[in-house]
């Protein structure tokens, strides 16, 4: 899994992905890149992760919007 680009999105971004991983990881890429600023880098981190079995993507995604979401506090 290459998950570089992931984490080197900001946090917001980085817990935008892993929402929209968690709630449809064969759709998330087509959920962000609606956004008209950051829509593009948002899709291509969301494609690195999406192809990974969801046994293997579910646990990291979570864990990472945990992590996400504690450094946006």
């Amino acid at each position: 899994m290459d998950a570089q680009r992931f984490r080197s999105l900001a946090p917001r971004q980085r817990a935008l992905v892993a929402v929209a991983l968690l709630l449809d990881g064969r759709e998330a890429e087509a959920y962000l890149e609606i956004d008209s600023v950051n829509g593009e880098g948002l899709k291509k981190a969301a494609a690195d992760l999406a192809g990974q079995d969801p046994e293997v993507r579910m646990p990291y995604v979570g864990s990472a919007l945990r992590a996400a979401l504690k450094e946006i506090k």
